[in-house]
């Protein structure tokens, strides 16, 4: 990752109130042009984070629910052991 766009990352989110960081839905349009305002980027770019972010989080919670199947099988396979 290019150390120049971490930062963006990080301007863009810093940018970001307590509320939106932790719900992206109240992020409207003109919250939107504010972050981007604050963070020294665009709406482009601030839209391009958050279409990153909801992609990173389906795949996390898909790798999750994969993860959480694959030891309930093992923990079938360990309970004919006893």
């Amino acid at each position: 990752v290019d150390e120049k766009k971490l930062q963006q990352v990080e301007a863009i989110i810093n940018s970001m109130t307590n509320q939106e960081r932790r719900d992206h839905n109240v992020i409207d349009g003109k919250r939107r042009k504010r972050i981007a305002r604050g963070s020294g980027t665009t709406v482009q770019e601030v839209n391009t984070v958050l279409k990153q972010y909801l992609q990173m989080r389906t795949m996390m919670k898909q790798y999750g629910g994969m993860m959480a199947r694959s030891k309930m099988k093992g923990l079938g396979k360990l309970s004919g052991l006893s």
